[in-house]
């Protein structure tokens, strides 16, 4: 049976080789590809596509399993062997339900939306956009329906990127988060202290702040090594284990944008680099899940990167890479600044408070969509009444509305609502952190952060995709997933930050 088993992963080490050349070539479309090549990239994408496609569906794989689940010493394999043995198989049932000529179609479909999505998204032009993401949200259905035609499209969707989510599920998180941040936005509103932004909204050249991130990557432990950043339309990490690529966007006139943009995608990249060696090109060396992925971006980002021990560390070396534009800047005011709970109109851009209505917007959306009681033609309209209605923002531009994400262009539909999961996740997780390194923020302080990030990196990322992410948040937490943890940070920090 060991050769069996030894076989088995060669051929899945060959399906994640075939799928990290597809890596490669989205990251280069993104950063360097020339705007006349999308055509004939979404040729070479297709055709990845396809190979991965008939590696994926080798009828040796599934011989393989069943020889394997029915050898009598099938009960003797270790833990790590029999989730390696499972999650062949998830994939496997999967993958093998969809037919090769619509995974290329579906593939090369998505290539050209995206960039369809770049066009409209720099005219403002959502018409532009409109029968691209017709075509993408009926592919994603085709897809749902080729994997269980029996459950809802959604549902089919939102187990994909968080495998045992459902839609009931995400409305039992939401539903008391959704409450209390809104309750939050009004006593941060209402309250006598208020943040003077204008203490970071200074104009900061793209040089100083390109000095920045690649001062931040080091000290967070992404290994530049391993890894490298560059600049996109839309901030992305793609790539694994010593192959990592982190990207961010300037603005000139607001560093925060790249700033958290590299302490998040940072996360993201950490989390990948840290997958245990001895599991490379197996199932359980690979990242848990989308939500547990966004849990240590968020966690970087904002746990860490907005904290006030991180900056009472940092904002001293902060003034000497910017020369004098925050000389005058104190440290007090820059931490209520950093933290201003600013309702707007961009999802990445968005403070730790506000963000999560985003995501709860795309939710309903997405939702109602794959309901049958919007339709696409109706989404520049519906964004904007809920933008207002949930955020109180007038939504002028569609650039600045539902044509702000990349996501549905590439089919990505259930991909949202991880975001906010992985804030849950990181919440949760921070929980446990300061139990057990109760000095923790003495130590950020001081400028240890490494004894945090390895917390992080013995507890999560190390164990990559052992456990289904509830089950991880138990084994490290001792509890299942709960919005509460997540609610009460958030309660805790801005009522200290806004004096009520």
């Amino acid at each position: 049976m060991k050769e069996r088993y030894e076989q088995l992963l060669l051929i899945y080490k060959e399906m994640q080789v075939v799928g990290q050349i597809g890596m490669l070539l989205g990251w280069d479309q993104e950063v360097l590809m020339p705007k006349g090549g999308i055509i004939q990239r979404s040729e070479q994408q297709g055709y990845i596509a396809g190979l991965n496609h008939k590696v994926s569906t080798n009828p040796k794989i599934g011989e393989l399993l069943k020889e394997i689940k029915e050898h009598e010493d099938y009960a003797k394999m270790s833990e790590i062997e029999k989730r390696n043995i499972h999650l062949i198989q998830r994939d496997y049932d999967k993958v093998t339900k969809l037919p090769e000529d619509f995974v290329i179609e579906y593939t090369k479909t998505s290539v050209i939306a995206v960039e369809a999505w770049k066009e409209a998204r720099a005219e403002n032009d959502f018409s532009k956009f409109q029968p691209f993401l017709e075509k993408i949200f009926e592919m994603a259905k085709q897809y749902a329906n080729y994997i269980s035609p029996d459950i809802p499209p959604y549902e089919v969707l939102l187990d994909d990127f968080e495998p045992g989510m459902t839609s009931e599920k995400y409305k039992e998180i939401f539903t008391p988060l959704k409450e209390a941040t809104i309750e939050l936005i009004r006593k941060c509103k209402e309250a006598s202290t208020q943040p003077d932004t204008s203490l970071i909204y200074r104009k900061v050249p793209l040089d100083i702040q390109d000095k920045l991130s690649n001062d931040l990557v080091p000290l967070i432990n992404f290994n530049m090594k391993k890894g490298r950043i560059d600049v996109s339309t839309h901030p992305f990490t793609t790539g694994a284990y010593d192959d990592v690529r982190i990207t961010t966007r300037y603005r000139v006139d607001d560093f925060t944008s790249s700033f958290f943009s590299v302490m998040h995608e940072g996360g993201h990249g950490c989390y990948e680099q840290n997958q245990a060696e001895e599991w490379r090109y197996q199932p359980v060396g690979n990242y848990c899940s989308l939500g547990l992925h966004e849990s240590q971006s968020r966690f970087y980002e904002n746990t860490l990167g907005r904290s006030k021990s991180f900056w009472f560390y940092y904002l001293d070396r902060f003034k000497e890479l910017t020369g004098n534009i925050f000389s005058d800047v104190q440290y007090e005011g820059f931490i209520r600044a950093i933290n201003a709970v600013e309702p707007s109109m961009i999802r990445v851009e968005a403070d730790e408070v506000t963000y999560n209505l985003h995501i709860i917007l795309r939710f309903e959306i997405e939702r109602d969509l794959f309901a049958g009681k919007i339709e696409i033609k109706d989404l520049p309209r519906i964004w904007k009444d809920k933008m207002k209605e949930m955020l109180g923002i007038e939504v002028k531009k569609d650039s600045d509305g539902v044509l702000q994400d990349i996501h549905w262009s590439g089919g990505t539909f259930g991909y949202f609502p991880t975001y906010s999961l992985g804030n849950v996740y990181a919440a949760q997780f921070f929980n446990k952190l300061i139990k057990d390194i109760p000095d923790w923020n003495i130590k950020l302080e001081k400028g240890d952060i490494s004894s945090i990030l390895d917390w992080m990196k013995t507890n999560v990322q190390e164990k990559g995709n052992l456990y289904e992410a509830p089950d991880l948040v138990k084994v490290v937490t001792g509890e299942f997933p709960t919005p509460k943890y997540l609610i009460d940070f958030l309660k805790k920090k801005y009522s200290a930050l806004y004096g009520f």
